[in-house]
């Protein structure tokens, strides 16, 4: 499925951000993942619960039904299942037929997210989740405004794709975070099994607009920032600016540093899930600065989710894969879906 090949959707033996921990209560919620419906809920004692999201006997959506005690009871003829899937209670006979059951799903509780495991149960390894204080999440050096959540109108790759080619920040986001001319500077790349990086440094470019007004700062600065993919779902970011070394009044000082987390789910063949938080070195103790900035940041996801809305709105009115043009600023992006074809062709020649 583009810009995968034909027969790959996502990878199913992974690791994916499922939803913000705050998001999961005691009501049923239902949330589609890798295009199956998930009805998440919490227990009487706290603990997060994901089900498989359908009653087996019509299909009802049990997202949408409600809890008794610990269990979930379909709304449409009372069926119940345990937090483990079993059913516990048919209302209309004595006996319990072996295939009337639910799937339970892997979940995990870490940081402010909820990781649930989409493929076989046995292989959950939950060390295989991103070390959250090694990519700053839980770094004392920064303040992490979290909680923000995007239903995507689009495949999930093309957010990725977005995320993989920064050459856009120039163009999409010239009003906000894009500054100067990043398709000419040289980008490096590295990758390994289940990750791939990207970085660049911008020297004695204007301050991007959202950060000349954030720091009141309106001269040249150097600029660094690059993206860590750990696949199949979270690009850890960084964005760190000083003041030109060559152009200005205070040479190198530094303005700030940013972190940035995009998380991106596969929700159906043609729709996604988009989690975001970011990180600062500066104004650490302005809670009312930090849900500013992050307003901010949330209006640079419209800007990507247009341009994704816009394609997918395309791909599907054609109704076929047309060729594209690759492009040298294209490497990054070619590397990342070369490991998501990798992952998924493994899981298929089992």
């Amino acid at each position: 499925m583009y810009p995968l090949p034909e027969g790959c959707f996502a990878p199913r033996n992974q690791w994916y951000i499922a939803a913000w921990a705050d998001e999961i209560r005691r009501e049923p919620m239902e949330r589609w993942i890798l295009n199956e419906p998930i009805a998440f809920y919490r227990t009487e004692d706290g603990r997060a619960v994901a089900l498989e999201g359908r009653c087996p006997h019509r299909h009802f959506p049990l997202g949408k039904s409600r809890l008794i005690g610990d269990n979930i009871e379909c709304m449409y003829h009372g069926i119940t299942f345990s937090p483990k899937g079993d059913c516990v209670r048919i209302p209309s006979q004595g006996m319990v037929p072996a295939s009337c059951k639910v799937k339970a799903y892997p979940l995990v509780e870490r940081w402010k997210w909820l990781w649930i495991w989409m493929g076989d149960p046995a292989l959950a390894d939950e060390s295989l989740i991103p070390d959250h204080h090694e990519i700053g999440l839980t770094d004392p050096a920064f303040t992490v405004e979290s909680g923000t959540y995007h239903a995507v109108p689009g495949r999930y790759m093309l957010m990725h794709d977005n995320l993989f080619d920064l050459t856009h920040l120039g163009f999409l986001h010239q009003t906000s975070i894009g500054a100067g001319d990043y398709s000419v500077v040289d980008e490096q790349r590295d990758n390994g099994d289940n990750w791939i990086s990207s970085q660049r440094e911008f020297p004695n470019i204007q301050c991007p607009p959202l950060y000349a007004q954030v720091f009141g700062y309106e001269g040249k600065v150097d600029r660094a920032f690059g993206m860590k993919l750990f696949l199949p779902s979270l690009h850890a970011g960084y964005d760190f600016l000083c003041k030109s070394r060559t152009d200005s009044d205070d040479p190198g000082a530094v303005l700030g540093k940013v972190r940035v987390y995009h998380a991106i789910t596969p929700a159906t063949k043609n729709t996604a899930h988009y989690f975001f938080a970011y990180g600062r070195t500066f104004k650490q103790d302005d809670d009312a600065f930090g849900k500013a900035m992050l307003a901010s940041f949330n209006a640079v996801i419209e800007e990507d989710m247009l341009a994704t809305r816009e394609i997918e709105s395309m791909l599907t009115t054609l109704g076929t894969t047309p060729p594209e043009v690759l492009l040298k600023a294209d490497a990054t992006c070619v590397r990342g879906r070369r490991l998501f074809e990798s992952l998924i062709r493994k899981e298929q020649a089992v």
